[in-house]
């Protein structure tokens, strides 16, 4: 069976070039399956991608999913063609982080505020730095969990900033939001009335929403996904459900005890102030809209 057959008669593949490039770029891809290189994670992915052009192979979709793809991935160790989509991917949404970092200056009044943060992501990073540049007075409390990596990469690279910051163990972190001003986090995917995130945030949203602070989002349009486009089988490999977690949270359980931990969960859209993308700032009623209106770069 041709796989690409479809995609090549449906009717959104506008133009010969795009056509080439797409069946070209994919081919690629699905030829990497078998490579026994590729890691479990990017092979689990591209079977995502092969649901996609066999279920729903329009150009639209086949161009969400890889720059979904490409977003998910360590470049280091990689087969050539995945290095080479990286390299024009990442020349085409270079200072991206620094233009949402603006756009959250503008909806907020960082300046003289005790700001928490959580997680790791390099918008939210941009934003300190350009507020440390500008010699804006503020207060950084970071929340860690004790097997949390990325908020202590965060806090590491903060720090190498110049910007003084407090961490803190996610325990205790009622207290500190309760005192703080604004909570600023990032994300790995929005939809229409959910958002993913590291494991943690519902709780951290939840504990702001009740004292009544705002929390801003910081992403970027690829990080929007509309899940018209995709069978639940392909997002459920964007979310990556692990719930493996015998080594880092109880290693030493009893055999009747069965020890579960995932690393992303699904959020609420409502109980975020603000979405902030490159362009602008998105509250979550504004924001169901634009997800239907908002693509992601094209490859093709």
């Amino acid at each position: 069976m041709d796989i690409f057959k479809s995609i090549r008669e449906n009717k959104l593949v506008e133009g010969v070039a795009a056509m080439q490039n797409l069946v070209k770029t994919t081919g690629n891809l699905m030829s990497l399956i078998s490579d026994n290189k590729v890691s479990n994670s990017v092979r689990e992915m591209l079977k995502g991608l092969r649901t996609i052009l066999t279920e729903k192979p329009n150009i639209t979709s086949v161009n969400h999913f890889i720059n979904h793809f490409l977003l998910q991935i360590d470049p280091e160790n990689q087969p050539i063609v995945i290095k080479e989509l990286l390299e024009v991917f990442h020349e085409r949404w270079k200072n991206v982080d620094r233009k949402t970092a603006e756009i959250a200056q503008l909806n907020y009044d960082f300046n003289q505020k005790k700001i928490v943060l959580f997680a790791q992501d390099e918008a939210v990073i941009a934003m300190i730095e350009a507020m440390h540049i500008k010699q804006m007075n503020f207060n950084l409390t970071q929340i860690l969990s004790k097997v949390d990596k990325l908020g202590k990469e965060q806090a590491r690279k903060i720090a190498n900033i110049g910007v003084k910051l407090t961490a803190i163990d996610d325990s205790n972190m009622a207290k500190y939001i309760k005192e703080a001003d604004i909570i600023v986090i990032g994300c790995d995917i929005v939809m229409h009335d959910v958002f993913i995130a590291k494991i943690g945030t519902q709780s951290l949203c939840s504990i702001a929403n009740f004292y009544q602070k705002p929390v801003f989002v910081l992403a970027d349009t690829r990080k929007i996904l509309n899940k018209k486009y995709f069978p639940q089988s392909v997002v459920d490999t964007f979310i990556g459900r692990n719930k493996t977690a015998q080594t880092t949270i109880w290693k030493d359980a009893p055999d009747n005890v069965m020890v579960i931990d995932s690393f992303l969960e699904e959020i609420p859209n409502n109980l975020i102030t603000k979405f902030v993308f490159e362009k602008e700032a998105y509250t979550p009623n504004e924001l169901t809209e634009q997800v239907d209106k908002v693509l992601v770069s094209k490859f093709f």
